[in-house]
């Protein structure tokens, strides 16, 4: 679409991080929503917070968003409300990112930072984020609403399921087939076998130390 203008949901720190990738992927950032009332009418990053989100002061039709959230399920909805609203969600990737002609990666709603690298035929499914310096081995999809902290190595031949949650700088090894729906990965932990759904795993090798039971 013509209109380069974007709206970002999210005045926290993890918003100024959004507004920039945005700035590098061609858009023009003119405003954020976020639900903190104390926030409105500040400014951050050089444009105005509005307040919160609401539909029925602000036509959301035909323009461009960005959800700054970090939370896989908030986000989910977030952006999934947006849609509903006829609004745009695209994908924002950073110029500097690797990404391999064979690897694909939707058009709603997928963040790929800095310094990325996603290698022969990686997929990755809407909504989901890939932090700066994570490298995704070949043939490994991530399935909607994933967050990859920075750091992380995915290897090759996984299926990261939905809504799953790796932490900063943990490795899931080459053999590991499947990472469960609403897992929790711990920061600096590596994975050396299969994790079934919403388990938190930390440590290395990681092991299992409870289960999520809110999603």
């Amino acid at each position: 679409m013509d209109n380069k203008e974007i709206y970002i949901i999210g005045a926290g720190t993890y918003g100024e991080a959004i507004y920039e990738l945005a700035l590098l992927c061609g858009f023009n950032p003119v405003g954020y929503f976020d639900d903190d009332e104390a926030k409105k009418d500040k400014i951050v990053m050089g444009i105005p917070v509005l307040g919160p989100f609401n539909r029925d002061i602000f036509d959301p039709v035909n323009k461009n968003f960005a959800v700054a959230i970090g939370n896989n399920s908030i986000r989910k909805s977030k952006m999934e409300q947006l849609l509903n609203f006829k609004a745009y969600v695209p994908s924002l990737i950073h110029p500097t990112a690797i990404i391999s002609p064979y690897a694909k990666i939707d058009k709603i709603g997928c963040y790929v930072h800095a310094n990325t690298y996603l290698w022969t035929k990686v997929l990755i499914e809407k909504y989901s984020i890939v932090s700066p310096c994570v490298m995704i081995a070949h043939h490994t999809r991530l399935s909607e609403g994933t967050f990859i902290s920075a750091g992380s190595n995915i290897g090759a031949g996984i299926n990261v399921s939905k809504m799953a949650f790796v932490g900063i700088g943990s490795t899931v090894m080459t053999g590991v087939k499947s990472i469960g729906e609403y897992v929790t990965i711990g920061a600096g932990s590596v994975v050396i076998k299969d994790v079934p759904d919403y388990a938190v795993v930390v440590g290395n090798p990681g092991k299992i130390i409870k289960y999520n039971s809110i999603v």
